[in-house]
């Protein structure tokens, strides 16, 4: 049995192993999770190349994890404004994760949500929750944004609401967030009633705790990092909530209108580095499919001067600049005597201006 005692010296795997034993110590009987369990996490998935390390992302969520517990048991939030008083746990059911395409993930971002909430409100109990789990590439780039360096988002369903985690940052450290999407009735504005359930369940308190989690437990917090962390929270609420907001919505939408959006293909590898320098390998046995999200979507571009028939490309005026016309929901009536209502989307389309135009018309 692998020990902390020579840390130095253990695989990924084994201090990922340490950990969550250490983590189990800190929970209640139902909540642990056995040796079987913990490696099965471990080897649940390879990330395709490109896309951020599962086995990284567990080991640090592990170590963040442990230390915000311990904190919690050793009284070291205490004094603190809304001091957590519970621990965190590792679930253990093992869920599939998608791999987003940028250009994909970009579209969803630039889409306003349908107005339809009916609609809405069906996407949001589809058959693929309660959790699904989005990977980001390590190029995306989300902007100017506290999240900008989005890796991961997992969505679950809960009786009266959605719960969304977001993980942005350094590929092996990335910084956890979380907010709730409540089910409002009839067309109550939902974003206003997400960005209340944040501030009314103080769930900004828990993001700060747990991000200086480490910090607290080796006694090393400064008042330099305890004001970045709290500005992180607050443009968290105020910033990046509505864009993922939308992200959500709009990606839970097209699932009921287009399930061929999600591909499988098998796993190119079946093995994953043991340390930091990856010069070792460890073989997954049974290694899980790779499911993508977009991987045949491509980007469209219209020149100024593009008139076409479909309601997606059509330009009424000549813009001299280039810019992005933004993606949205349209509802198409279908069927006999266009009885049939459906809702479609039109996804976001780069517009070249004039001068961009003229270039390739030169070309």
């Amino acid at each position: 049995m692998p020990k902390r005692n020579n840390w130095k010296d253990l695989t990924k795997r084994e201090k990922f192993l340490v950990t969550m034993q250490e983590i189990n110590n800190t929970l209640i009987e139902d909540q642990r999770l056995t040796k079987k369990e913990i490696l099965n996490l471990y080897d649940s998935e390879i990330a395709p190349y490109g896309y951020p390390s599962h086995q990284e992302f567990l080991l640090y969520q592990s170590l963040l994890t442990q230390a915000f517990n311990e904190n919690i048991l050793n009284g070291k939030y205490k004094g603190y404004k809304n001091a957590p008083t519970m621990g965190d746990s590792f679930s253990k059911n093992i869920m599939t994760s998608y791999y987003i395409t940028d250009a994909f993930a970009h579209s969803l971002f630039r889409t306003d949500t349908p107005d339809d909430y009916d609609f809405i409100k069906q996407a949001m109990s589809l058959d693929v929750l309660p959790v699904i789990n989005i990977i980001f590439s390590n190029d995306f780039d989300l902007g100017e944004d506290v999240c900008a360096n989005i890796r991961r988002m997992s969505i679950s369903k809960r009786e009266e609401e959605l719960n969304i985690q977001v993980y942005s940052g350094k590929k092996s450290s990335p910084v956890g967030y979380e907010f709730r999407i409540p089910f409002v009735e009839h067309d109550c504005c939902q974003l206003c009633a997400t960005q209340e359930n944040f501030s009314k369940n103080n769930i900004g308190d828990r993001i700060f705790y747990k991000t200086l989690a480490m910090a607290i437990h080796k006694n090393s917090i400064t008042e330099e990092r305890n004001k970045l962390a709290e500005d992180c929270v607050i443009a968290f609420q105020n910033e990046t909530i509505p864009k993922v907001y939308k992200f959500v919505i709009n990606l839970l939408c097209l699932l009921t209108q287009q399930p061929d959006i999600i591909s499988v293909q098998k796993s190119p590898t079946k093995y994953v580095s043991t340390n930091n320098k990856g010069f070792n390998n460890h073989k997954v046995n049974n290694v899980p499919n790779v499911h993508w999200l977009g991987a045949d979507f491509t980007t469209k571009v219209q020149y100024s001067k593009e008139v076409s028939r479909d309601l997606s490309d059509v330009s009424r005026s000549k813009p001299k600049k280039s810019h992005w016309r933004r993606g949205h929901w349209h509802t198409i009536l279908q069927g006999p005597g266009r009885l049939q209502k459906k809702l479609r989307w039109f996804q976001p389309v780069f517009i070249k201006g004039n001068k961009e135009t003229a270039l390739a018309e030169g070309n």
